[in-house]
């Protein structure tokens, strides 16, 4: 049996079509096309069912499966075992923009300086594309911010609390107030991350629910120009206090007292319980995950 056709038939599944799996592993579709044929005579078996365009995995499919997960994740611990802890290969990383922008840009810098071999691979998006992504073995992992979030085939090293605050810049009339009503703050010009984003839906949800006329004057995915705007005075934010930790260690940034608005969301690391933890792998979480614990002592 050959073993590319395994990993072929694994990519298939992992990603529900022919094409998407064609282009990611860098092969023609009529390539993955006849390897899946291969597979299928050799096995005996019908891996696939196919309708019109649609492809759905056979009840005899998904037992193979379940077997050729187990084969490449022995396959890489024997390739990896054999190295002698020398820590080298690929991670790809699944990240939301205001984590990559607040958290991660110490630890890749420290990570490349202690296993310079290993390559890096960074993806942002929204939450749940990136964990579609995860569950298409897209991404090693993912890290994000959202609400506590489980899932029997999911493992979470790492969970800690976050809030999710207003945000102003220092001298705004809002940040010298004990306590401010929501009313009064969403009258302000804001500036907010796109729709869709984790944190941003529980705004939109308070303001749908209670039936607010809002808009903001600006939205943008790049968390930093929000940050840089709010600084220079440009109006109010909604963002995780991460974001702008070090401008309100600066008394640039101060967050906006609001009266009854306490919301917390979680920072996450999450991968499949399927998935094989490379050696680049444990060693970038372990030291994702120290980074943080730091961050909390002070």
């Amino acid at each position: 049996m050959e073993f590319r056709n395994l990993m072929t038939f694994l990519k298939v599944v992992e990603v529900q079509n022919f094409t998407k799996a064609a282009e990611q592993l860098g092969y023609s579709q009529s390539t993955v096309t006849v390897q899946i044929q291969q597979l299928e005579q050799e096995l005996n078996l019908t891996l696939f069912e196919r309708v019109g365009k649609r492809i759905s995995v056979t009840e005899k499919g998904w037992e193979v499966f379940e077997y050729a997960k187990e084969i490449r994740n022995l396959m890489k611990k024997m390739l990896y075992g054999t190295k002698e802890n020398h820590i080298k290969g690929k991670i790809c990383i699944g990240v939301i923009e205001s984590l990559l922008y607040s958290e991660m840009t110490e630890i890749l810098y420290q990570f490349h300086k202690k296993y310079p071999e290993v390559e890096i691979i960074v993806k942002t998006n929204y939450v749940d594309k990136l964990i579609e992504m995860m569950m298409h073995n897209e991404v090693d992992f993912i890290f994000i911010i959202d609400r506590e979030l489980y899932h029997k085939e999911w493992i979470k090293p790492y969970l800690a609390k976050e809030e999710i605050s207003f945000f102003t810049y220092f001298e705004h009339d809002f940040a010298k107030k004990e306590k401010v009503y929501i009313e009064e703050v969403l009258k302000e010009d804001f500036i907010l991350t796109e729709k869709g984003i984790s944190y941003r839906k529980e705004l939109d949800e308070y303001v749908e629910k209670n039936h607010i006329n809002f808009q903001p004057f600006l939205e943008i995915g790049d968390t930093k120009i929000i940050v840089e705007l709010i600084k220079r005075g440009e109006g109010v934010s909604f963002l995780p206090k991460i974001a702008v930790l070090e401008e309100i260690e600066k008394k640039k940034i101060k967050k906006i007292n609001v009266e009854n608005w306490d919301i917390v969301m979680w920072k996450q690391v999450i991968y499949h319980r399927n998935k094989y933890l490379t050696p680049q792998m444990n060693v970038f979480i372990k030291m994702l995950i120290e980074m943080q614990q730091k961050k909390s002592e002070y």
